[in-house]
């Protein structure tokens, strides 16, 4: 029972982004963030439902004592955030109601005009936005690959846990501890701004304008990961590159030698669009061969893969102009995989 903790935050997460959007639904259907901001209340759930099953499920004769170790050291985490997050957030409101001309100058809409006016579309801005979605990525890569060495010369053995339990844990824990520590901070910018602390807004000050009245992109990014932990791990691995490095590299493309209109009133080109779905058939291909002891699969199936999660990348890119690219990209890409994996 130990994974309680963890569940009921993330649940209590999503019932208040679900209360927040449906208190705001009439603004939200106007700037078209209602269906996004719905969707990610979805996942939160999903990722506190679907939490006491991860450690176990690649490895179902983990013993009882070593799984509940597991979610207790993830909880305590995640409670301890919580503490922290929670002072943080009473104490700045305390200061700010205390004093009237604090509290006026912790007015939202003074902190967007200040974004609006700074804002710079350039390819080195955009570069520097994309960092924080590639750190992402490398998260997954750099425990993963800690767990194949830490299996190779045997220390996993010692504490009776394999690849998956192990590289996981870390893994998730780290994203659980992300999405935790931008959806309460999130939440507190949209309701409460004048809690959140200094070093807390200069997180924002690279958010896009059409950031400023709803959720940050990287909260979905992270959340739509979760059902794939349950996949073979070439396949979360592949959705994760495919989300950020896919992305950034039809993002910086289309910025820095982008050309032609992808479709009229779309800031997209044909060469970033290009750009991404080549990326995208790449990045399969690679995760599968380099990492192919994880999954059995022949040539034949790598290579469906690969152009079932392109056509899929592109069918995102090229239709939907509302829904966030964050949310459909891994869901659609990820699933499409699996599909033809299990087939």
């Amino acid at each position: 029972m130990f994974f309680l903790p963890t569940t009921i935050i993330y649940i209590a997460f999503s019932i208040a982004t679900l209360v927040y959007t449906l208190k705001n639904r009439k603004i939200k259907i106007k700037n078209h963030h209602f269906i996004n901001e719905i969707l990610i209340a979805i996942l939160l759930f999903d990722a506190g439902i679907l939490f006491p099953f991860m450690y176990q499920f690649h490895t179902p004769n983990i013993s009882i004592g070593l799984l509940n170790t597991l979610w207790l050291l993830s909880s305590i985490l995640f409670i301890i955030e919580m503490i922290v997050w929670t002072f943080i957030l009473i104490y700045n409101a305390i200061k700010s109601l205390r004093n009237p001309d604090l509290l006026n100058t912790r007015d939202y809409s003074l902190y967007k005009a200040i974004i609006k006016d700074n804002w710079s579309d350039n390819i080195k801005d955009e570069f520097g936005r994309k960092i924080l979605h590639l750190f992402t990525c490398s998260v997954v890569f750099i425990f993963w690959i800690m767990g194949m060495i830490f299996n190779e010369i045997g220390f996993l053995s010692l504490i009776q846990l394999d690849i998956y339990n192990f590289s996981f844990w870390w893994i998730i824990t780290i994203g659980y501890a992300f999405v935790f520590m931008f959806q309460i901070a999130d939440l507190a910018r949209l309701n409460y701004f004048y809690t959140l602390p200094k070093w807390a807004k200069k997180w924002y000050l690279s958010m896009r304008p059409n950031e400023l009245d709803t959720f940050i992109a990287s909260t979905p990014l992270v959340l739509c990961f979760v059902p794939f932990v349950f996949a073979p791990f070439p396949i979360f691995a592949a959705v994760a590159c495919i989300t950020t490095a896919a992305d950034a590299a039809a993002c910086l493309v289309g910025k820095k030698i982008g050309k032609h209109q992808l479709k009229r009133g779309s800031d997209k080109t044909i060469e970033g669009f290009i750009a991404g779905g080549l990326s995208t058939f790449i990045i399969v291909i690679m995760i599968m061969l380099l990492f192919n002891q994880y999954i059995s699969v022949n040539l034949t199936k790598i290579f469906l893969m690969a152009l079932v999660a392109t056509i899929l990348f592109l069918i995102v890119d090229y239709f939907f102009n509302h829904i966030s690219d964050n949310i459909l990209n891994p869901l659609l890409t990820g699933f499409g995989m699996w599909i033809i994996y299990l087939l």
